[in-house]
């Protein structure tokens, strides 16, 4: 579920859920007048809540379903195993090139903003009450660690829950800087891959090759081996080569939540204009460049200047088309009866996080059972995709129909919260 390189088409990308918190109103001090006959009682800071959903900007639970289905066609598409392309059809090229415009890395981008975004506004309510955010931070990000471990080890190893929940730790550190030292720190952070490549290369050292297919049926068993195998690949190149570009997208999720730019574009129809004006004639631009450049230069005299720039064409297609659906859907949202036209949409973003552990839950059975593994072409991931949304959304309507929260969703604000949280809506 990659924002980032690698690209979504060689891990899953990981998309997590993110939420938003609310702080209590503080009661009233308690003063004496003249002289206090006895000492006043300590005032007790307001306790933190998780935000109601009428409390929720309907416009970040809509992007954040249209991420986790878009990060579980990703998943579909590129993550089971598919046969040569050679023996492709037409059909499956077309929806590997149009999943290839659309969908690759432009979904876990979204992700990476909002994760950044709903993390300083937590922070911003809980400072507000007077608190240190820190320790409820560290036990949101410890359960999202546990959850994302043992998705990866037992079901799909590009799970990109623990990689946020260790990235979510070194937010931490954002806190205190400025506007201006997250811009640098968001820069540096895009620049780092290169200078780690660079410098591997100055001393000799290369990156682990990419654990290779066997060519033979999937078993259980294999499928479980070749799951760590990966699990060991990623963990050992995404932290240097594909961690900090996720790091960059979620400071910039940061400082647009305090400018309240998500708030202003979801109630500014000539914001959100704006906003899809800039941001689509650059994705069209870099997508254009980065179907023609490489036929350009002969691969015999190929530079490290080149695959930089070949890079920086592809994640700037991403994030501005990232930035399209953002605005196209604040549109959408500011229309007369479309967010409850979208009420689909904002079922499956409450239950994000839910919805993207079901994910693995339902294709890995189906991949084992079936023999896709390695198999999986094109259409059938696009199909395959289709299933398992026509399950996700109608359940998610069911359940929050009946519930508060998603299951996974109550179990998160539990162990943040350290107190028990009301799963039945009221």
């Amino acid at each position: 579920m990659s924002p980032t390189a690698p690209s979504e088409r060689e891990c899953s990308r990981r998309t997590g859920s993110l939420d938003h918190y609310e702080d209590c109103m503080a009661s009233e001090s308690t003063s004496t007048r003249g002289f206090a006959l006895y000492a006043p009682p300590q005032q007790e800071a307001p306790a933190v809540r998780p935000l109601a959903a009428v409390e929720r900007l309907p416009l970040v639970d809509v992007l954040r379903g249209v991420a986790i289905l878009g990060v579980l066609l990703a998943y579909t598409l590129w993550n089971l195993g598919s046969p040569p392309s050679e023996t492709w059809s037409r059909t499956d090229r077309i929806v590997d090139f149009t999943g290839d415009t659309l969908v690759d890395g432009k979904f876990i981008t979204i992700f990476a903003f909002l994760f950044g975004a709903g993390t300083a506004q937590q922070w911003q309510r809980i400072e507000a009450s007077g608190q240190n955010p820190v320790g409820i931070h560290l036990r949101r990000m410890l359960f999202l660690l546990t959850a994302g471990l043992l998705h990866a080890a037992l079901l799909r190893n590009g799970d990109i829950l623990a990689p946020y929940a260790i990235l979510g730790v070194a937010l931490l550190a954002a806190r205190r800087l400025s506007a201006r030292q997250l811009v640098v720190a968001a820069v540096l952070l895009a620049l780092l891959p290169y200078a780690i490549k660079l410098g591997f290369g100055a001393i000799g050292w290369k990156f682990p090759h990419r654990p290779g297919a066997g060519g033979e049926s999937v078993s259980r068993f294999r499928y479980w081996r070749e799951n760590f195998d990966w699990l060991r690949y990623w963990y050992l190149t995404n932290p240097l080569l594909s961690w900090p570009r996720i790091l960059t997208v979620m400071l910039a999720g940061v400082l647009a939540q305090r400018a309240g730019a998500m708030a202003r574009v979801a109630a500014d129809a000539r914001l959100a204009r704006r906003l899809f004006a800039t941001a689509f004639p650059i994705a069209v631009a870099g997508r254009i460049a980065l179907v023609l450049l490489p036929g350009r230069w002969d691969p015999r005299h190929w530079t490290l200047a080149r695959g930089i720039v070949l890079n920086e064409v592809y994640h700037m297609g991403i994030w501005s088309l990232a930035a399209v659906y953002v605005a196209a859907f604040a549109l959408l949202c500011q229309r007369p009866d479309w967010p409850a036209r979208l009420h689909w949409l904002r079922a499956v973003g409450r239950m994000a996080f839910t919805n993207y552990l079901i994910q693995a839950l339902i294709v890995v059975p189906i991949c084992l059972s079936f023999g896709l593994f390695d198999a999986i072409t094109p259409t059938r991931g696009l199909l395959l995709a289709l299933g398992v949304a026509a399950i996700q959304i109608p359940f998610s309507v069911w359940w929050l129909t009946r519930f508060e929260y998603g299951p996974v969703e109550w179990l998160w604000r539990r162990a943040t919260y350290g107190a028990r949280v009301t799963r039945l809506r009221v």
